[in-house]
């Protein structure tokens, strides 16, 4: 068995803290705790200057796909799939 079994799971009340805290690998409370409107307010979302799970991905030779809601950031480039890390997005 080459599975990963998640036996315990801390998640947010809210969409976008849970996403970006598995994008992270942080609690949300270190990343963002704010849900609010990811495409005008660029304090939403996962800082630009935090490392995301895609890039380390790559750094070790996967290609990255991101396929579904990303809610973690829109307002500025830096913070879209493409820019963190993942080869390919759509949703």
């Amino acid at each position: 068995n080459h599975g990963l079994e998640l036996n315990r799971h801390y998640v947010d009340a809210e969409c976008s803290p849970t996403r970006t805290s598995f994008q992270s690998g942080r609690l949300p409370v270190h990343v963002n705790e704010n849900n609010n409107d990811g495409l005008t307010d660029p304090s939403m979302g996962i800082p630009p200057e935090m490392t995301c799970i895609a890039s380390k991905f790559k750094e070790a030779g996967y290609v990255t796909a991101h396929i579904g809601k990303w809610d973690a950031g829109f307002a500025q480039w830096s913070q879209i799939p493409i820019s963190r890390g993942f080869d390919t997005s759509f949703g």
